[in-house]
């Protein structure tokens, strides 16, 4: 039986109007670089005279945006992995929006607004105003309280913006929910335990919570995308996007949406991480001291990491196994794309949604807070917002560190005990 990679792709009745953009770069596999180019390409893309696969990929350095078009041109599914709440990676990818379209990809789906509410988040895109209340009300479904920050709102006016730019007879892009509400949203039916145990969101799925969310993304992703053989560019915290990587969590091998996805259509899906989706301080480290090291500025890029410097860089943190054996991993082994938007020290959180909560959703958003945060009386209107606030100031501390620099020679000899 052959390996998920020797597979060939499956691609259901891909529409013609899936091209790759024409214009974005001549910096692919089997093209030589400029002359003056190609100092940067020896250093970050493995060099112009590295053997290069037939199959043309997209290797060069080009901007982010035009290497996710690039990308989604040639596979039928991109998944892009992220860490949650970093401001710069959600306005790169509102501002992709319009190349990955012209590149014919007529979807995108993410997991940060639920698919029972579908129906709203289509009305939204396609409306010929733009919502604001309509746009907040979709995270409100999705955690209460929790994750109603402004960029995830201006990736889905991002998408209205391109929608009313469109002409009649163009196809719009479409966004799809992949969210499902992972936990007990009814404080009544807990008994003053929090909806967010493991073993109670096990039971108000009927399974592990981790496998059912993997399970239910990929088949809102065969109803809404797949059969009816469209392209799609899946925006998901990283761990959701693995694919030919297996973890076991506590004996027992993970299950992802990248992995369904994978085992299934081969090579028609690859894996795109954003710098510093995986929680690696050192290598984050490494991928920076390369870019800074490029004798040209590099301020932003997309790259294909099978052939470059990027892709050979050591990932240790990452625990599991490509091909049945237990082995140290480089980045070209976790995923096929990178794109670097800014350092890690430069990164900067969501803001939250203004006038997040109503008197028309006040009732819902408190009872689904205190199933997660058990209490005899009710949270007031301000305590509520202190929780939001709390929550955007903590977003920093679920991203990766960098190392701390270790102390000169010098200093450590001037206070060594004597």
């Amino acid at each position: 039986m052959s390996s998920p990679r020797e597979r060939e792709p499956t691609v259901f009745d891909l529409k013609d109007d899936g091209e790759p953009v024409a214009e974005v770069s001549d910096l692919t596999h089997g093209t030589s670089p400029p002359a003056d180019e190609e100092s940067v390409e020896t250093m970050l893309d493995g060099g112009p005279d590295e053997a290069k696969d037939e199959v043309e990929e997209p290797t060069g350095l080009l901007e982010p945006s035009e290497y996710l078009a690039e990308t989604c041109g040639l596979h039928q599914v991109v998944l892009l992995g992220d860490q949650a709440g970093v401001a710069q990676h959600l306005r790169a990818l509102a501002d992709a929006l319009p190349a990955i379209h012209a590149a014919g990809v007529t979807n995108l789906a993410w997991e940060y607004t639920n698919s029972r509410a579908q129906d709203r988040l289509d009305q939204l895109v396609a409306a010929p105003t733009w919502d604001d209340r309509l746009c907040a009300d979709l995270f409100v479904d999705l955690l209460g309280v929790g994750f109603a920050y402004q960029e995830y709102a201006d990736v889905l006016r991002a998408a209205w913006e391109l929608n009313s730019a469109l002409d009649a007879d163009e196809t719009p892009l479409r966004v799809v929910g992949l969210g499902i509400p992972s936990y007990v949203e009814d404080p009544d039916l807990l008994d003053g335990r929090s909806a967010g145990e493991l073993e109670l969101r096990n039971w108000w799925l009927g399974g592990h919570y981790r496998d059912i969310t993997a399970f239910h993304m990929a088949n809102v992703l065969t109803a809404e995308v797949l059969r009816r053989g469209e392209r799609v560019l899946v925006y998901c915290e990283a761990p959701r996007t693995v694919t030919r990587l297996i973890e076991w969590v506590d004996g027992v091998p993970s299950v992802t949406l990248g992995q369904l996805l994978h085992r299934w259509m081969g090579e028609g899906v690859q894996r795109v991480l954003f710098h510093g989706a995986i929680d690696d301080g050192e290598a984050i480290e490494r991928v920076e001291a390369l870019i800074d090291a490029a004798p040209e500025d590099v301020d932003t890029l997309g790259i294909d990491l099978e052939l470059s410097t990027l892709g050979n860089v050591g990932v240790t943190t990452v625990v599991g196994s490509t091909d049945g054996e237990q082995t140290a991993f480089r980045l070209r082994d976790l995923a096929d794309g990178y794109l670097f938007i800014a350092g890690r020290e430069a990164w900067t959180p969501c803001e939250l949604i203004p006038d997040l909560i109503t008197p028309s959703n006040f009732v819902d958003v408190e009872a689904r807070y205190r199933a997660l945060d058990p209490r005899d009386e009710r949270y007031t209107l301000d305590e509520l917002e202190q929780v939001r606030r709390d929550g955007v100031e903590s977003i920093p501390a679920g991203w990766p560190n960098l190392p701390e620099p270790e102390e000169p020679e010098e200093k450590k000899r001037r206070f060594r005990r004597r």
